[in-house]
């Protein structure tokens, strides 16, 4: 991959360009968009998961609406999204990409999230393919038991473009077609944490 590599970005409404946050940084913050469905499509733009939340109208859904309140922020009043303790949500990162073949992205979590808050992104690595043209999606997990403030464009995980190795898939007719390593089947640890 090339250091001039392009990608194509459709900011959503709501969503925001992706950012390195440092001259010296690989990963490109990604920020919250909407509280989405994890199974549902939006009646108006398959393309798109439904959204649940967008953190600018209050939600009909009385079981959305359950978690939502409204914090005083310098801003003015902003509306959040109050996860329970080891609650999971999909959130919508609000962009959507073009890369050229085999450039991918991965959705990986923000340490700060992690260490300081107890927030973790469950499907992290997540492989966004460079023929996927929705939304990608962040699983945030709560692993804590206190409650969390979600609200709209929170960092909440970073993403780092790479270039895939597409090999050639050889079929060998038994394990013996497999070269032997010192390692063997050893995995799990085996080598020890020494």
């Amino acid at each position: 991959m090339s250091e001039n590599a392009q990608v194509k970005i459709f900011v959503l409404p709501g969503g925001r360009l992706p950012k390195r946050m440092t001259s010296g940084s690989v990963g490109f913050d990604a920020r919250i968009r909407a509280v989405v469905s994890p199974t549902e499509t939006d009646p108006a733009n398959p393309n798109l998961r439904k959204t649940l939340f967008d953190f600018r109208v209050w939600p009909e859904d009385p079981l959305v609406e359950r978690h939502v309140h409204v914090k005083q922020a310098e801003e003015g009043n902003q509306l959040m999204y109050r996860m329970e303790p080891n609650e999971r949500v999909l959130v919508g990162v609000g962009f959507l990409t073009q890369m050229q073949f085999p450039m991918f992205y991965w959705v990986l979590p923000r340490s700060g999230l992690a260490s300081k808050y107890g927030i973790l992104v469950s499907n992290a690595p997540g492989t966004v393919d460079p023929d996927y043209r929705g939304e990608a999606g962040v699983i945030v997990d709560n692993r804590n038991q206190h409650s969390f403030d979600l609200f709209l464009g929170m960092r909440i995980a970073q993403i780092v473009f790479m270039p895939a190795s597409i090999p050639e898939l050889v079929v060998v007719e038994s394990v013996e077609g497999l070269e032997e390593t010192r390692r063997g089947s050893g995995g799990f640890g085996s080598t020890g944490i020494r």
